[in-house]
Parts: structure tokens; C-alpha cells; sequence
């Protein structure tokens, strides 16, 4: 990828930018809450970002974590009124704001960037099936091992000590985007740590043998 340049989920979405509003945000800001009123998608220029689902006693449970050129808030196009989920910031970055009237009457005479919309739909069901086979029928470690497989997979960065998961991340990040308790999912992770297949520091996790680690997700693996 060229410096500066970004790799949009939708290619040729850039026009529909202009339309749109440009923003930072940093480190843990709340982009929008659950219950706001849903009449807009994100575009991440830069940055990281977290959308996670709470329940009445206060139990959150993520997704996995959105980057730069990714979108979100996508479920105001087909009829959601208000959000069912929080959307924030993991780590500083740069976003567009799009009013879904602008993108729908964007799309509209571009029938290439619908289907790409419909596929990323479809990507978007699978990420939450995946989250309810996880939760259903692995166990704390085997969840944990698949999710940071998939983080270094996306977010990896290649380090002389192995492979750096390039944002900032807490055990208690890790441990919503499991479906585990913060206390379990640290134990969890010192477990690893002694096994020699990772070492972790304030925010920051290094990945050293991805094969183990990949035998950890138990017959199905990825």
C-alpha cells in the first residue's frame, strides 16, 4: 500500500467522503452509545475502533476491532433507528462521518458498489456467528488463542521477538472481545505467556509462536 494511501472496504468511495465530515478522536473517546439515534456510517481514515454490545447488569461482549479503511454503523442503511451497540475509540485516529441519505443516493446508480455493500454485509453476519459458536462451544483459552490469532492476522506488525498486534490493547479489550471475564481472561493469558507462546507488556501483546498458539484453538482450528 502506498504511503498515505488508504485501502477503502468499498473501493471508490472517496467522492462519498466529500460529502461527508472529517474528524479525530483519541485514545477511548466514545464515538456514538447505545440508544443514539442511527442516521449515519464511518469511514476510519486512521486509528482503531471498538464496537462492543452491554447488557442491563453492565456485561460487554466486542467485535472484533475495526481499522483503517474499514466502516461501521452500517446497519443504519437497512432500517436500524437507534444503535444496538457502543462504537469507541481504541487508539487516536481520523474518521468520516456520512449521512445515510448521502450514501444511499451514492450507491444508487452504482450497482458494483451495492454488491460490495451486500458482501460486507454478509461478512458482518458471519463475524457475529463466529462470536456465538465461539462463545457456545470453546473454552476461555481456546477463544482467547483464536482472537489473537486473528488480531495479528489483521493487525500484526513483524518484530525481531515475533509479531507485534499493532494498537494498544487491555486485558479487559481481550477480555470483552471473548466473552470472558477480565480476571479469567489475564489468567489466561499469563498461561500463554509461561507456555512461550507470547509476551505481554502494558498495552501490548507479541505473538512468538504462531503454530502453538493455532494448536490452542482446539479441532477446528484457523
Amino acid at each position: 500500500m502506498e504511503k498515505g494511501r488508504v485501502n477503502w472496504v468499498i473501493p471508490g468511495i472517496e467522492p462519498l467522503l466529500e460529502l461527508g465530515e472529517k474528524f479525530r478522536v483519541a485514545a477511548r473517546d466514545t464515538i456514538y452509545r447505545q440508544g443514539d439515534q442511527s442516521t449515519t456510517i464511518f469511514f476510519i481514515e486512521s486509528g482503531t475502533v471498538k464496537l462492543s454490545y452491554v447488557d442491563p447488569t453492565g456485561k460487554r461482549v466486542s467485535l472484533p476491532p475495526r481499522g483503517p479503511g474499514d466502516m461501521f454503523g452500517e446497519l443504519s442503511l437497512i432500517g436500524e433507528r437507534q444503535r444496538n451497540h457502543y462504537a469507541e475509540a481504541l487508539d487516536e485516529g481520523v474518521i468520516f462521518q456520512v449521512h445515510r441519505d448521502h450514501f444511499l443516493g451514492f450507491v444508487r446508480h452504482r450497482p458494483e458498489l451495492l454488491l460490495q455493500l451486500l458482501e460486507l454485509l454478509g461478512q458482518r453476519i458471519r463475524e457475529l456467528e463466529g462470536l456465538v459458536q465461539d462463545l457456545a462451544f470453546r473454552d476461555i483459552e481456546s477463544r482467547l488463542s483464536r482472537q489473537l490469532l486473528l488480531l495479528s492476522s489483521e493487525y500484526g506488525i513483524k518484530t525481531k521477538n515475533g509479531i507485534l498486534i499493532g494498537f494498544r490493547l487491555t486485558h479487559r479489550d481481550l477480555a470483552e472481545m471473548i466473552g470472558s471475564a477480565r480476571e479469567n481472561t489475564t489468567m489466561a493469558l499469563n498461561r500463554l505467556a509461561r507456555q512461550g507462546l507470547l509476551d505481554k507488556r502494558r498495552y501490548q501483546i507479541v505473538i512468538k509462536d504462531i503454530e502453538r498458539l493455532r494448536e490452542k484453538c482446539g479441532p477446528d482450528r484457523i
